[in-house]
């Protein structure tokens, strides 16, 4: 039987960390191997954003065996909370006697600072294995994880009278087929995509990309929790997060699925400052965000000054109604010379559209 050699169980790593192709973006593809007395005991890899980390899988599938053994991984274990504990931490109370990895995290929050922990506990690190073959394989999520500031995007449809829904709160559907299918096209491009909870209650959208590429993680807002089992935005099919408040004692059991995550928030804050949405958003690596909320939401999102771009979907049909939603809601401007200015626009006809781009 050919022995094992440190190459063949990095390629291990590899082959296992690509089972999370489309799934774990923007967090790197991992892949893990424990092996001990010259055999593989148990292997892991991240499957999807939000849920467990490679090193913690095939440590788990080890149990007690995991002491005295060697794991191999293609990029440096993490150095920070999440849902779990590091990983790094994690191989230290597990008295994992070596680590060999391909490359450092280039994530700042870990870059060589587990490598350091680890070594500081007595653990033996080799790294550098492969380490060419490493970066590519996560070339996108190194490219990612080096954009220091977050790129946000609103999206909206609205009628030529400037509404986005009746006076009833009706929207469906303002714009063409052809319209909604370049959003779903656009999606794609994005880490995250935000809805405000009046779309998600009123419309119960699924929002993905409809098969036109990655999906991006779902950001929505539920104070109290009280979405219902049946919506699609809990259907634990796409990474979801759920801002809700911090006075809620009691979850909700059917909230509890691997791709939900529940972030407990000071709703007045929101309400205050959305920056601290996108800080916490950028924190988790969710860096290009894309909004597609009502006017409230919009005029939130717009009052931190950090949004890059917007697309303006305007449809042939007039509403009208005084009590009809607009796109930009909040207090707004005292003059018209107060209100912000796109640096640039374009436009193109997209269907019976027109589209508006305008960047600040």
């Amino acid at each position: 039987m050919k022995a094992l050699n440190e190459k063949d169980l990095i390629k291990l790593t590899f082959k296992l960390a690509k089972k999370g192709l489309g799934q774990v973006y923007p967090n790197p593809l991992v892949g893990a191997v424990l092996v001990k007395n010259g055999r593989i005991i148990s292997t892991g890899n991240h499957n999807f954003f939000g849920g467990h980390h490679a090193e913690d899988e095939a440590i788990s599938a080890a149990g007690k065996n995991a002491e005295g053994s060697v794991l191999y991984v293609n990029l440096e274990p993490c150095n920070n909370w999440g849902k779990r504990p590091p990983c790094s931490d994690l191989i230290i109370k597990s008295k994992i006697k070596k680590v060999v990895c391909s490359m450092p995290d280039p994530n700042p929050k870990t870059c060589g600072l587990s490598l350091k922990k680890l070594r500081a506990n007595g653990i033996e690190v080799i790294c550098g294995i492969l380490e060419k073959e490493a970066k590519k394989l996560n070339k996108q999520y190194i490219e990612h994880i080096k954009k220091t500031k977050p790129h946000i995007t609103i999206k909206y449809a609205m009628s030529a009278d400037g509404k986005i829904a009746s006076k009833t709160g009706d929207s469906k559907w303002i714009t063409s087929e052809k319209s909604r299918d370049f959003v779903h096209k656009l999606r794609t491009k994005y880490d995250a995509i935000i809805v405000g909870t009046n779309t998600v209650i009123k419309d119960n959208p699924v929002l993905s990309s409809r098969n036109k590429g990655k999906n991006p993680v779902r950001v929505l807002f539920d104070k109290n929790l009280s979405i219902p089992e049946y919506y699609n935005v809990i259907d634990g099919n796409i990474p979801t997060i759920i801002f809700h408040d911090l006075s809620a004692d009691k979850i909700p059991s059917y909230f509890i699925k691997p791709r939900v995550k529940l972030i407990p928030a000071d709703f007045k804050l929101i309400e205050n400052d959305f920056n601290c949405v996108i800080t916490k958003l950028n924190d988790l690596s969710l860096k290009r965000i894309l909004i597609e909320g009502g006017g409230t939401l919009n005029a939130s999102v717009l009052a931190t000054g950090k949004v890059s771009d917007m697309y303006i979907f305007t449809a042939p049909v007039i509403i009208g109604g005084k009590d009809a939603v607009t796109p930009v809601e909040g207090n707004g401007v005292s003059k018209v010379c107060e209100g912000l200015k796109f640096k640039k626009m374009n436009f193109r006809k997209i269907g019976t559209d027109i589209l508006i781009r305008g960047t600040f």
